[in-house]
């Protein structure tokens, strides 16, 4: 399983810019940054008025879509997204 953050700008230099500056606060390690356009891939259906949108998919489909509006992410909506990622698991045998 794995995870990235795509920072949708219109402006690349400036997202650029501030995924390198989080990933220098942060520390991070193992975590794809990119940066794509501001409306993204259609079929995504990201919503417009979202601030962070947290995608679920499995083989190239999504299975969950999550999106929260300014400040709108909190543990509660942490906690349904963690709840999800079963959805995207292999099932045990």
């Amino acid at each position: 399983m794995g995870s990235f953050v795509v920072l949708m700008n219109d402006d690349s230099s400036a997202a650029e810019s501030q995924l390198k500056a989080l990933h220098e606060k942060l520390g991070l390690k193992k975590l794809v940054l990119a940066v794509g356009s501001e409306q993204g891939p259609p079929k995504y259906k990201i919503a417009k008025d979202a601030e962070v949108t947290v995608m679920l998919y499995t083989k190239k489909k999504v299975v969950k879509n999550f999106a929260y509006g300014k400040g709108k992410l909190d543990d509660k909506g942490v906690e349904e997204i963690v709840a999800s990622v079963k959805d995207i698991l292999p099932a045990k045998k």
